[in-house]
């Protein structure tokens, strides 16, 4: 069964992985180019999403407008000074919000929050979670090409050490993975 699904109920949240977004890397170059129409090259969005006319205003701050069903949406580009990397978010057309995601809806575009969107993650169950969290880490240690990497069932207590890591380093990342594994099986004694 796919992750965030329930479990025999009927699904009532939305989730972020069912719609279409834009990120703030498709905006970037928007900083750069003269102002004028653009279109944002995806093959998920629909004609209407996808044109864009890029403008400025007095004080310098671009945006971009949206038409869809003939009604003007303004998302403005704005960059995060407080830091060297000059991070840029796009607002919300709904909240006038900061944010890094754009979600495509049917009539406009707006953040995870103004949309009651949900993760995945949200809506699994504490087992579930514990075998992600065990997976990610397993990756970390051994590389996302380990063999038994998934297999839950399979203890890491034996794996060999990474050529690039010191003994100290690596036997306090698989103590820590251990123990996690060890509360799977406690969780799974359980049920």
């Amino acid at each position: 069964m796919p992750k965030g699904h329930h479990y025999g109920r009927k699904q009532t949240r939305a989730y972020t992985s069912e719609y279409h977004h834009i990120h703030t890397n498709v905006c970037k170059p928007l900083l750069k180019v003269p102002v004028g129409n653009y279109s944002i090259n995806s093959e998920y969005l629909s004609e209407e999403h996808k044109k864009i006319k890029l403008s400025e205003n007095k004080n310098g701050i671009r945006y971009v407008t949206f038409t869809i069903n003939d009604k003007p949406h303004y998302i403005a580009l704005k960059l995060d000074n407080r830091s060297a990397s000059n991070k840029l978010y796009i607002t919300c057309p709904l909240l006038a919000k900061a944010a890094s995601n754009l979600y495509a809806l049917k009539k406009t575009y707006g953040c995870r929050q103004c949309t009651g969107l949900h993760y995945a993650s949200q809506s699994e169950r504490p087992m579930e979670r514990l075998g992600r969290r065990i997976r990610k880490l397993r990756e970390v240690l051994w590389g996302s090409d380990w063999p038994n990497r998934n297999n839950l069932l399979d203890s890491c207590e034996w794996w060999p050490k990474p050529k690039y890591m010191s003994n100290d380093k690596y036997k306090k990342e698989r103590t820590k993975i251990s123990l996690l594994e060890k509360n799977t099986l406690y969780f799974s004694l359980l049920n």
